[in-house]
């Protein structure tokens, strides 16, 4: 099973790379910890999401600061 790394470098090949381990990370490790009701699993799990969501937007900051011209102002 990949595990998933925390932090990363904010490009796309890190981006893409963090996604589908952090999709496999979800697939095995969350769904027992769900399975199994074990709160302190589940409680470092939710680290881990809350990681995954604070890179996700630090990359799209840098997205949007990057490539501006490509941002959508009404959405």
């Amino acid at each position: 099973m990949n595990e998933y790394q925390i932090g990363g470098g904010l490009r796309l090949l890190t981006a893409v790379e963090k996604t589908g381990a952090f999709g496999e990370f979800l697939r095995t490790r969350m769904v027992r910890a769900l399975e199994t009701e074990d709160p302190t699993e589940l409680h470092y799990l939710l680290a881990q999401l809350d990681d995954y969501y604070h890179y996700m937007w630090r990359y799209y900051k840098k997205l949007a600061k990057d490539r501006a011209e490509r941002m959508n102002p009404g959405v």
